[in-house]
């Protein structure tokens, strides 16, 4: 077991390593997730960009972003406890926002340490302290994320603590995108419905039927198959969200939980010929300050001056024979 900074294609990033698994950490590219490796077959499991210059130009699709809030808010704007929200406009052709405002952001490395059998990286952001993000989200915000490896089994653990006067809406979700092959891959999910989406891939507010609802329960190809969807999950029995992601010829069956604050998945893979899926968990629905739908369906939270909250999601490298 051991700690290591190190450089991630020529920029500074924390490597943790068992015996069984490693991952690295950039902090300045987001507090991304950037790798996550199986030793014993040496399978890279996330999608890893080849230079800088490639993550710079869609920091979406490689390793684990995180998202504050996640996905689309029609128009960028909202309004919550009489005060007018205007996000910018970055994804122009649809005219929303996407994906909030941690995952381009330099974050600052709050400690690396071994502990036991278990190594942990924490990162940390204060959206206070960068302009531009606070002009459109005005709230004292700290996000701190905490990186465990122990064993086979990587958890990441995101803290929300308000640190100022006023109460605010929050959402969390993770783009992880993943090494799949849509030859051989198979994609379990737990899905119960899904969201139906607009022109613009915004909720309506309507769910409807999961039409692959027994091929997720069974296993999915995804050969010739696009997604970007939005799904309502329950769980697995009541608990944590689950994915699957089985490998048959490396013999690994990746395992992505999500606890019980994460209530949606949203499926991603381009189109469908790239060889990864994105397997995002969300705590809210997409453009969920806009549904007029309860909290209790969306998700979507709000946190009162001096709370903070905590959500928890973990990745488990199993082998045929465990």
């Amino acid at each position: 077991m051991k700690i290591e900074h190190t450089t991630y294609l020529g920029v500074s990033a924390v490597k943790a390593e068992t015996d069984q698994a490693e991952c690295i950490i950039v902090p300045e590219w987001g507090s991304n997730v950037i790798s996550i490796r199986d030793k014993r077959t040496g399978m890279r499991l996330l999608r890893e960009p080849e230079t800088a210059e490639q993550f710079r130009e869609t920091p979406m699709l490689y390793g684990i972003p995180v998202l504050f809030p996640p996905n689309r808010i029609t128009d960028g704007t909202f309004r919550f406890d009489g005060r007018t929200y205007q996000f910018e406009i970055n994804e122009e052709d649809k005219h929303n926002h996407i994906h909030g405002f941690l995952y381009n952001q330099h974050w600052k490395l709050a400690g690396a340490k071994e502990e036991g059998d278990e190594l942990t990286v924490e990162t940390e952001i204060d959206l206070s302290k960068i302009p531009r993000v606070h002009k459109q989200f005005p709230h004292d915000v700290i996000v701190r994320m905490t990186y465990t490896l122990k064993d086979n089994v990587f958890t990441q653990r995101a803290l929300i603590i308000n640190k100022g006067t006023e109460a605010f809406p929050w959402g969390l979700g993770y783009h992880s995108s993943f090494v799949f092959n849509e030859e051989r891959a198979r994609l379990f999910l737990t899905a119960d419905r899904m969201w139906e989406l607009n022109e613009r891939f915004v909720p309506t507010g309507r769910l409807l039927d999961v039409p692959d609802k027994e091929a997720f329960r069974k296993g999915m190809s995804l050969k010739n198959k696009q997604f970007d969807d939005v799904f309502l999950s329950s769980g697995r029995n009541g608990g944590n969200n689950e994915a699957v992601i089985y490998h048959p010829d490396e013999q690994i069956s990746v395992l992505y939980e999500a606890d019980t604050s994460f209530k949606h998945w949203v499926v991603f893979n381009g189109d469908g010929k790239q060889g990864f899926v994105s397997l995002e968990p969300y705590t809210s629905v997409t453009d969920a300050f806009n549904l007029n739908q309860p909290a209790s369906l969306t998700g979507l939270q709000i946190l009162k001056p001096g709370e903070e909250v905590a959500a928890t999601s973990r990745i488990t490298i199993l082998h045929d024979e465990e």
